[in-house]
């Protein structure tokens, strides 16, 4: 049986952006229901440069490892503790991963290798590099945390420390290189809410005074609280990455709705919504001092940037789906329930206030960032293409 041949001409755009002005042949799928065109060569690329490159600065690392335990005499070196393979791994392994994180990134902006990370701006780089590495370094401290518990005491002659060691930064290379090659608008929102959750779950458990529930939610940042840089860090780190991923978004959906005021105005309260979180980081809960008051104003500016914001957004971006708007309108009066429930009833807790205020704000800050990416990828990256049929004799011609 004779297949039906078609022909489809793909915009001048993803041709040149994807090299195929001598290619004949590509790689169409299907994955998900959708038709997936690739370029041939792209498949074996990404594969070979990762598992070349990511070994390369881990045998380096690996040989220094072992070198330094030749020279310090040491024939057993512990699991963790202070001198330990875990301390090794979270400097040794983590700078390794850094520099392959930017020697990546760097080969990717100059198109030197395929990457999807061609749209981050160098302006945002500093912000993403420190989010990455906060992740590494919280993962690797809870991994080795566990690990400690597991093997209590157990310490490793110098070969197979070494052995343990080239594992452990070889996934951390691996990790590393990876993001570097593939960050888009879309990872940088989910490391957002890790970044976010993960750190205020943080705060909350390694908080020496396990009531501070029952002071306000600000609590864990205060000096009185034991890990309080970690819940400000926190803040301050989510505010740098929605300042990247805003500056990310509105430069995509500027390129195809140029001199739009109100996606100018959505940019600018974004943005000032952004730094404002960033604020509440940076000048923590006191009732004393220089900075008394300070956290309550920035915060209480917080909560009225995203009420204009929900107000606003169906003049604000017009072209917002009729769900977005439901969900938005339904946020909206939660959280007016939620102010009248705490400031005029009664019935709610500074701290149930505060946690819910926050979660509300943040998950509509998260939708919002989504719509917008959504918005961007069907106005720049979506394509409408004829196909045409091929009649069958002129196939067999062919």
């Amino acid at each position: 049986m004779e297949e039906n041949q078609v022909s489809i001409t793909l915009p001048e755009k993803i041709v040149e952006e994807f090299h195929l002005e001598n290619e004949t042949e590509v790689i169409v799928s299907i994955k998900d229901q959708k038709i997936v065109i690739e370029p041939k060569n792209k498949v074996v690329g990404n594969q070979t440069i990762s598992l070349r490159w990511f070994l390369i600065p881990t045998l380096v690392i690996s040989g220094l490892f072992l070198f330094y335990l030749f020279y310090s005499d040491k024939n057993q070196i512990a699991l963790v503790g202070p001198y330990s393979i875990a301390n090794f791994v979270l400097s040794l392994g983590v700078l390794s991963g850094v520099f392959s994180f930017i020697f990546f990134f760097i080969k990717g902006k100059r198109n030197q290798i395929t990457t999807q990370s061609k749209d981050i701006y160098w302006r945002n780089f500093p912000a993403i590099l420190l989010s990455f590495i906060v992740i590494l370094v919280f993962s690797l401290l809870v991994f080795f945390k566990v690990i400690g518990l597991v093997f209590i005491g157990a310490t490793l002659d110098r070969y197979t420390a070494t052995l343990l060691f080239f594992v452990f930064v070889g996934l951390v290379n691996y990790f590393m290189i990876y993001s570097a090659l593939s960050i888009t608008p879309t990872k940088l929102t989910n490391l957002l809410i890790f970044v976010i959750i993960g750190g205020v779950l943080l705060s909350m458990i390694t908080n020496k005074d396990y009531q501070w529930w029952q002071f306000n939610f600000s609590f864990l940042g205060t000096i009185e609280a034991k890990s309080s840089w970690q819940f400000n860090v926190t803040l301050m780190f989510s505010s740098l990455l929605m300042v990247a991923l805003i500056d990310s978004l509105f430069v995509e959906l500027q390129k195809a709705i140029p001199h739009s005021k109100q996606l100018t105005i959505l940019r600018v309260l974004l943005t000032l919504t952004a730094l404002d979180l960033g604020a509440v980081g940076l000048f923590p809960y006191t009732e004393t001092g220089s900075f008394q008051g300070i956290h309550n104003q920035v915060a209480g500016y917080l909560v009225y940037l995203i009420v204009v914001l929900i107000l606003g957004i169906k003049w604000l971006l017009p072209k917002v789906s009729k769900e977005f708007l439901t969900i938005s309108y339904l946020i909206a009066v939660t959280l007016v329930a939620v102010v009248v429930l705490f400031q005029v009833v009664g019935y709610l807790s500074l701290t149930v206030f505060e946690l819910l205020a926050f979660m509300l704000a943040f998950s509509w800050i998260v939708l919002l960032l989504q719509n917008l990416q959504k918005m961007a990828q069907n106005i720049n990256n979506t394509f409408q293409v004829n196909v045409e049929h091929i009649p069958k004799k002129e196939s067999d011609e062919i």
